[in-house]
C-alpha cells in the first residue's frame, strides 16, 4: 500500500471520531462492569495507529520510519514534469512541436538560381516529435545520466513555389506547373511530408533531479531516423484542367489532367534512407526548447541537392 499523506492522516482520524464504537447511557453500567475488557478499539492504517479510548478519546500513533516525507517536493504524478525523488529522469519522452526547415552547405537558405524549387514557407512548415517511450541510466548522483528511447518525427515542408517535384528519374527533377495560358498554377498547398522513426542517445546535466518541476536541465547528444514515408501533397484551388510542367526554360516536358483538387504522390525522391541528427535540449520547469542539426545530408549523393535539415522548438507536454 502506499505510504499515506498527512491529510489522509487527519481524514482517517475524524472518521474514526464517528465511526469507532461510542458508550451510550444504557451500556455505561455494563462499560464499567467490563471495563477492563472493552476500553479500547484501534485500527491500523500503513502505520498510522488510530485508538479509540473510552467514550470521547481518540489517539494517533505514527511510525515515523513508514512516513518519511519530501517537504521539498510535490509529488504531482498526474502532470508532466512530476516529481521523481531518487531516480535520474531524462527529458525526451513527450511531444514536441517546432519549426523545420534545411540549410546548403554554406549555412544558408540562398539556393541560387535554377534552384527555385527549393525556396520554402518557413512559416508554414510545422514538424511533430512524438516521443513515447525512454530508459535512463544515472551516472552521477541523479545529476548527470544517460538517456535513450524510441519516438517518431513528422516533418512538412512547405515550398512557396508551383513546382511539382519527380523523383522516378537518376536525380531529382522539378518543374514548374503552369496552365494552358501559361501563368502558375495556384496551389492552396504544396509540400513534400517525410516522416522516420528515432533513436535518441543523449546525456543530461540537471540542478535539481528531485523536482523537474524546479530544475534546470541542459542536455545534448544524437538522434539517429530511418525513413518511414515520403510524399508531395497538393492542394489545388481549381481542377478538372490540364497542366503543363516546364523547365527552367519554359519549355513544357510533360502534361497532365488534373481530375481533383488534392494531388498526393508516394516517392522516396532520393532522400537519404538514414539520418543522424545533433541535438540540444535546455529547460527550467515547463519551458523546454530543442535543436536539431542534421549531420548526414538529406539527399543522396549525386542524387539531390546538397542540404542539410534543421528543426527549432517547444516541448508541449513530457513524462
Amino acid at each position: 500500500m502506499k505510504k499515506a499523506h498527512p491529510i489522509l492522516t487527519i481524514a482517517l482520524a475524524i472518521a474514526m471520531i464517528f465511526i469507532l464504537p461510542g458508550k451510550s447511557k444504557g451500556q455505561e453500567d455494563e462499560h464499567h462492569t467490563h471495563k477492563h475488557k472493552h476500553n479500547k478499539s484501534e485500527i491500523n492504517v500503513s502505520g498510522v495507529k488510530i485508538q479509540n479510548i473510552g467514550d470521547d478519546s481518540v489517539v494517533i500513533y505514527i511510525n515515523k520510519k513508514e512516513h518519511k516525507y519530501n517537504y521539498g517536493c510535490t509529488n504531482w504524478s498526474t502532470l508532466p514534469f512530476y516529481c521523481k525523488k531518487g531516480k535520474f529522469n531524462g527529458h525526451w519522452a513527450g511531444i514536441d512541436f517546432g519549426w523545420n526547415g534545411y540549410v546548403n552547405k554554406d549555412l544558408n537558405m540562398d539556393f541560387g538560381p535554377g534552384n527555385q524549387y527549393l525556396d520554402m514557407n518557413t512559416a508554414r512548415s510545422l514538424m511533430i516529435n512524438l516521443n513515447p517511450f525512454e530508459l535512463n541510466v544515472n551516472i552521477a548522483k541523479n545529476k548527470f545520466g544517460f538517456t535513450c528511447g524510441l519516438g517518431f518525427s513528422l516533418h512538412n515542408y512547405y515550398f512557396s513555389g508551383s513546382y511539382t517535384w519527380i523523383g522516378d528519374s537518376t536525380t531529382l527533377k522539378a518543374y514548374n506547373t503552369i496552365d494552358d495560358k501559361g501563368k502558375n498554377v495556384g496551389m492552396k498547398v504544396n509540400k513534400l511530408f517525410v516522416s522516420y522513426i528515432t533513436l535518441p542517445l543523449l546525456f543530461e546535466i540537471q540542478t535539481n533531479p528531485g523536482h523537474h518541476i524546479n530544475s534546470f536541465h541542459f542536455t545534448f547528444g544524437v538522434i539517429g531516423g530511418l525513413r518511414l514515408q515520403t510524399y508531395q501533397k497538393q492542394r489545388l484551388y481549381q481542377w478538372q484542367d490540364t497542366y503543363f510542367l516546364t523547365d527552367d526554360k519554359g519549355n513544357k516536358v510533360a502534361s497532365f489532367y488534373a481530375d481533383k483538387g488534392l494531388i498526393r504522390n508516394h516517392d522516396p525522391y532520393h532522400l537519404n534512407p538514414f539520418k543522424l541528427d545533433a541535438t540540444v535540449r535546455v529547460g527550467w520547469s515547463y519551458l523546454n526548447l530543442y535543436a536539431t542539426y542534421s549531420l548526414t545530408p538529406m539527399y543522396q549523393k549525386n542524387k539531390g541537392p546538397e542540404l542539410y535539415p534543421w528543426s527549432i522548438g517547444i516541448t508541449l507536454l513530457g513524462w
